[in-house]
Formats: structure tokens, sequence, C-alpha cells
């Protein structure tokens, strides 16, 4: 038995035991706990709780049957409230850690924790049907997910028609609960599609990145705005806090400015600043996100946004006009160096860096605060009850 000190970045308990720091899986500061080690080597320890002997006031019970062996979430053992106090506390920590920043950090919560996620990505193996257990390739059977959109959790009792043995699928939703499905396979898939058309509102079905079924690409509305979304372009898998991120935006562009997004994904925050900012430039390697950037400027009939396919770090160099803001939104990995360089060397007014990543985010961070003050620092609970934040920071450039 041993007692937990606190919580790591990824919602595990932190102890020694032998004097090796030990992460367990399932525990919470001032517990007691029985374990059992599945990892061990010269520095730490990982395990996983297998009796609560003293129980902490913070801990209430997981509504999901699947809790304890699924991979994807790793705090529903905290009320809603503690999740955010444990996210604010984790970026703090980083942010001050390897950035030496203190400031003070605005929270977006969440308005449905649950039954928020537009997008559901499931394994199929041996005809399971599921997400793999924490940290190996184990299947763990799901009939539904807590965070996924009602369409969605409708669809699953309903994968069995494709008679799938072994398979990746995909699954996404939109503001009229149609789906848009994604698998990829070596399996002979049964051709169910128009019986299942039936019973769902599906707009298109993608095998192996070849069109099966209907269209490969569906419509979204977020805040009033249309979005053509496609099988595999990026798209916030949280429509609620994507608007919240969108009033964000429309408050920090300023009029008459000049404005460059340099991961524009399918062209939701370009065309969200096109509606102060003189002129609008988004970068976007994917082709099939710029395709869909394209159809989204003319539905939303937006004339002052140049979209360009390339990688940001080669075509923000090439833009001659000056920019006086910069949006950033970069994969978990953050900016590149030669992208950081060429953002210092254009030394906009104003920069609105989004991150999914604090780590990232604060390696970035110690470098721009060089040249940029925060002036704001949000973080948005885009992923609800497991332990990834999204945090958007204001920076404005010293004098």
């Amino acid at each position: 038995m041993v007692k937990v000190e606190k919580l790591d970045h990824y919602g595990r308990g932190i102890t020694y035991i032998d004097d090796k720091i030990t992460f367990l899986n399932n525990a919470l500061p001032n517990e007691e706990v029985k374990y059992k080690i599945t990892k061990s080597n010269n520095k730490f320890q990982e395990g996983k709780v297998t009796k609560i002997i003293t129980k902490s006031k913070k801990r209430v019970e997981p509504p999901c049957p699947f809790y304890d062996i699924c991979g994807g979430c790793s705090l529903q053992h905290l009320t809603y409230e503690k999740t955010l106090e444990f996210k604010k506390q984790k970026v703090q920590e980083i942010l001050s850690r390897y950035a030496h920043i203190n400031e003070k950090i605005n929270i977006i919560k969440n308005p449905s924790p649950y039954q928020y996620r537009n997008k559901l990505s499931l394994k199929i193996k041996d005809g399971k049907i599921g997400f793999y257990e924490a940290k190996t390739h184990k299947i763990v059977e799901i009939t539904k997910c807590l965070l996924a959109k009602e369409e969605i959790n409708n669809f699953l009792k309903d994968l069995k028609y494709f008679e799938l043995n072994n398979a990746e699928v995909t699954i996404r939703s939109n503001y009229n609960q149609e789906l848009l499905i994604a698998i990829k396979t070596k399996d002979q898939i049964t051709n169910c599609y128009k019986q299942l058309a039936k019973l769902h509102k599906i707009v298109g079905i993608i095998v192996n990145d070849k069109l099966a079924y209907g269209e490969d690409k569906f419509i979204d509305i977020v805040d009033h705005k249309l979005f053509q979304v496609s099988y595999n372009s990026f798209f916030q898998v949280n429509s609620l806090i994507n608007q919240e991120i969108f009033q964000i935006i429309k408050k920090e562009i300023k009029k008459e400015k000049v404005v460059a997004d340099l991961y524009c994904g399918v062209g939701t925050l370009a065309i969200v600043a096109s509606d102060k900012a003189k002129q609008v430039y988004g970068i976007e390697i994917i082709p099939n996100a710029i395709k869909n950037a394209l159809v989204n400027q003319k539905m939303n009939k937006v004339n002052n946004v140049n979209f360009c396919l390339g990688d940001a770090k080669d075509i923000i160099k090439k833009i001659k006009t000056k920019i006086d803001t910069i949006i950033i939104d970069p994969p978990r990995s953050g900016l590149s160096v030669e992208a950081l360089n060429n953002i210092l060397k254009i030394k906009p007014t104003d920069l609105i860096y989004i991150s999914c990543d604090p780590m990232t985010l604060a390696r970035d961070l110690n470098t721009l605060k060089q040249f940029y003050k925060i002036t704001k620092l949000y973080i948005a609970d885009m992923f609800s009850y497991t332990y990834h934040v999204e945090s958007i920071c204001i920076l404005k450039l010293l004098n």
C-alpha cells in the first residue's frame, strides 16, 4: 500500500516505491491505494490501482463502464470543475518551468463536457470493435463513447454490417447529425451502403481513400458560417469550443489589418478573421483542406482571403505584403525552427498562438517572449475529461 502525492501532467497519480518515482493510473492525491506494477525501468515505474484503501473527497464514480481499461479518457474520476483546475495548474506549471511565464490564465469551459466530439476513430481487430487499451494494442470493446455525439454512437451498433475483421474506422458528424465514414482495411467489405443509408443520415463512405458511396465531404456550420469538410481534412472535434475560439479571433483582429493564418486547415479562422481584416492569407499543406477552404470562401461570400497550398515556413517568405497579424495553430509538434525564425523576421504587431500541446507552446513562447509581450492567455476545454488542453495565447510586439 502507498500514498499518492500529486498528479502528473497525464492525470496519473505520483508516488514513490522503493525510492523510485511511480505513476499510477486512476489514483488521486492523498489516496492510499494498493497497486500492481505494469512497467519498470531504471528511472521510473508505471502501475495501476487495484484497490483504493483511503478515498479522496474529490473522487467521483466514472459514468463510463469502460473507463478503467480504455485509453481515451483519464479524468472521469474527477468532477468537471476539478478537471479544469487540473488543466489550469498543468499549463501554469509547464509555462512557468520551461518558459518562465506566469501570466493569469482564463478558462473557457465546455458547455457540453459529454457528447461533444464530432469525430471518433475506432479500431477493429479480429472482429472486435473499440479502442486500444492504454499503451497496448489490445482492443477494448465498446458499445458507445460518452464523449461522442449521439448520432455517432447510434451508428456504432451497425458497424457490424460491414463485416470487417481488421480495420480502422473514422466517423465524422456535422450540425445536421449527418455522417461521413472513412474506412481503412485489407478486408473485402460487404456492400451494405444503401442499407445503412436508410438507417442513418450518411453523406458518404470512403474506403482506402476511394469514394465508395455518396460524397467524400460534407457541410458543417459553426457560428453561422458554412464550412465544407473533407473526410481527411483537419477540423476541430468540438464545435462548441471552436465557436468560442472564433469569438476570440473576432475580438483580437483589428480593422483594416493584413492577417496571415499559417496552418489554416479548411479556412475556419482565416474566414472568421476576414470579417474585420483588410486582407487575409491562409496557408495549408494538405491539398484537400485547401480545396475545402476555397469552397468555404465562396459559400461565405468572402473576397479578401487568399488561400495558398504549401508549407507555412516556405509560403510565408513569398508574401510581399506587410503582415500585421499572424494566427498560428500548428500541429502538436509546434513551430519548426525555420517557421519561428520567419515569423521573427516579419515581426508582425500581433500574434495569436493556438496550441494543443503546452510543452511545445512553452518552448516556442520562450523564444517569442524576447520580442513579444503576452497580453491574454486562455485555456479552452476542447477535450473534456482527457488530459489534453487547448491554449490560446495573445501576444503583442514589444516597443
